[in-house]
């Protein structure tokens, strides 16, 4: 089985652009002070602006399905399951990545793709060689130093350290997967969020009937079934609502983004700050702050 999933990664991922001689892969590298990223998905096409939220939108590609912002990398999803990907300026060449992806993240120098057949890799580098990681995976989280899968039974579970390492059992029941380099989250097929410090800390309740989650460094973000954007700091904070009507949310930096149902997309700075109306008819939000 492994030799066969082996030959099914190897046919499915493209190692990218090739270069003279051999190349280390290198780790990404992390945004100047002051160069958080904005990107949205309109109809396919990628924006993304650098700076302020006033700041100019560099157009970046078209015929998308999803992207990724990640420190200095930019990740983009064709909508024929290529997988091409950018690290540097907004003006970089894109290198292809990998063929039949399905999802993917970005996160330190770590890129996952998740193939249209359930198998899970990730490389280190631009030009680093594919691992396999699991199969069977439903959904997956990238740090620069952990994996999270979950798996078709529900199954929550993390490695830490190299792509070699162990995968460690979490937790049972669970819809989605978020994590940090300290935290592990999880939003059950219930609706429930539960969120802990480390692999092996006690799970803390957050609130139920959410159905997205965010982490990102001591703040917690959620979107409930009704709508409400909610975020805190700290497993024991307060929750304050941010915005109404909203799909989705991400966080970055002390930036807090999220996307309406009616496709405007929005961000602000801090919990107390006001919101920016970024664009109309979004599909999906990305932030990307320095050492983040």
């Amino acid at each position: 089985m492994k030799n066969i999933l082996g030959r099914i990664i190897a046919a499915s991922l493209i190692t990218g652009i090739a270069l003279a001689g051999s190349q280390m892969a290198a780790s990404a590298g992390e945004l100047p002070a002051g160069a958080d990223r904005i990107a949205v998905l309109q109809n396919g096409q990628l924006s993304v602006k650098q700076g302020s939220p006033y700041a100019a939108w560099t157009t970046q590609l078209g015929d998308l399905r999803k992207f990724e912002v990640a420190g200095d990398l930019v990740g983009a999803l064709t909508i024929d399951g290529r997988l091409l990907v950018k690290e540097g300026g907004l003006d970089a060449a894109w290198v292809a990545q990998a063929s039949g992806v399905k999802d993917f993240r970005l996160a330190g120098n770590r890129i996952g793709v998740l193939l249209t057949n359930g198998t899970l890799a990730v490389k280190e580098g631009m030009f680093g060689a594919f691992v396999e990681q699991a199969a069977g995976v439903t959904d997956f989280e990238l740090t620069n130093n952990r994996v999270g899968i979950v798996t078709a039974d529900g199954t929550a579970q993390v490695k830490e350290g190299g792509l070699d390492a162990a995968f460690v059992a979490m937790i049972g029941g669970a819809a989605d997967l978020e994590l940090t380099g300290t935290r592990v989250g999880v939003v059950r097929t219930d609706g429930s969020v539960a969120v802990k410090d480390g692999l092996f800390g006690s799970w803390t309740e957050q609130v139920g009937g959410a159905k997205k989650l965010a982490l990102a460094g001591d703040r917690i973000g959620v979107v409930l079934t009704g709508g409400a954007a909610m975020v805190k700091d700290g497993l024991f904070g307060a929750w304050s609502e941010q915005a109404t009507g909203t799909s989705a949310i991400e966080l970055a930096g002390d930036r807090i983004g999220v996307l309406h149902a009616d496709g405007t997309a929005a961000v602000k700075v801090g919990t107390q700050g006001s919101f920016v109306v970024q664009a109309a008819q979004v599909q999906q939000i990305g932030l990307a702050a320095p050492g983040a």
